[in-house]
């Protein structure tokens, strides 16, 4: 029997289709592992190192039913595709953790509808609220050019280190579900829908009012809101400030440098995960 629960998407019980994320034709079609906020859970209740979540064939959840998962392919699959590639062709010539200005040809819209889509399947969640809701009609509205306000979405290069890829500890990938991120050195927080890390890049979507101030792991990140001045289907060339990131492990907005060896903690000491999926009332650390 195959998989039958709540649709991520549409919030209707439903057989399940499994959704990569991200998309099988964005280079995730092969064997891959990823940190998730649940594999911290697991690796932290057992004093141990976190399990990966593990793919066959492409990473992703039974997230979305196939009514979803179909759709949205069709309608925003092919333009991330596209935008994929120009990612890669970009990444692969980049090696440090510097921001560079750079021009994507792009159809924004379809784009950030894709990014938002693979957000709500990694999300976990299965139930009615206000910012969720309002990123589902975003998506589930193929013309809509609204996000709401208080949701921000994010991008970073994380271009594949070589060094790293034959390690799985040390993947770059990371499908972190929805959790709150306390930053210790400056007090704030943020309530993280999804982070989805695969190279060539990164996506992280969280909840902030404007008058909020974010940690700069989160900030100092590309902000696409500028996607949705666009109309579905428009192509367009847009000059980008693109910061490159190398994530490791499963907390959202953690990109140390791997090369000091104290910096190889899955969790370090200026980031707490306060809540995460079925995990409201025990911080993780």
């Amino acid at each position: 029997m195959g998989h039958i629960g709540i649709c991520s998407l549409c919030l209707e019980w439903r057989p399940l289709s499994f959704e990569h994320v991200p998309p099988r034709r964005a280079f995730n079609s092969r064997p891959a592992v990823a940190h998730t906020i649940y594999g911290l859970r697991v690796g932290s209740t057992h004093a141990k190192s976190p399990p990966l979540l593990k793919g066959a064939a492409g990473l992703g959840r039974h997230a979305l039913c196939e009514q979803c998962n179909g759709r949205t392919g069709a309608l925003y699959g092919d333009a991330f595709a596209e935008w994929t590639v120009q990612c890669l062709r970009y990444a692969e010539r980049l090696r440090d953790t510097s921001t560079v200005l750079l021009p994507f040809t792009v159809r924004p819209l379809n784009v950030v509808k894709q990014i938002a889509t693979m957000i709500i399947a990694v999300s976990g969640s299965t139930v009615s609220s206000p910012s969720m809701d309002a990123v589902r009609h975003f998506v589930l509205s193929p013309q809509s050019m609204h996000l709401p306000p208080d949701v921000s979405f994010k991008v970073y290069f994380n271009p594949s280190d070589p060094a790293r890829t034959a390690k799985p500890l040390l993947t770059q990938n990371r499908l972190s579900e929805s959790c709150a991120i306390l930053d210790v050195r400056t007090g704030t927080s943020v309530f993280v829908l999804a982070e989805v890390s695969f190279p060539p890049m990164g996506y992280v979507a969280f909840v902030a009012k404007s008058n909020e101030r974010v940690s700069d792991d989160f900030a100092s990140l590309c902000d696409i809101r500028r996607f949705t001045c666009y109309s579905l289907g428009r192509e367009v060339t847009l000059m980008f400030q693109m910061p490159v990131r190398y994530p490791f492990g499963p907390v959202p907005g953690y990109y140390p440098n791997l090369n000091n060896s104290r910096e190889r903690q899955f969790v370090d000491d200026d980031h707490v995960v306060l809540a995460g999926k079925s995990n409201a009332a025990n911080p993780v650390h």
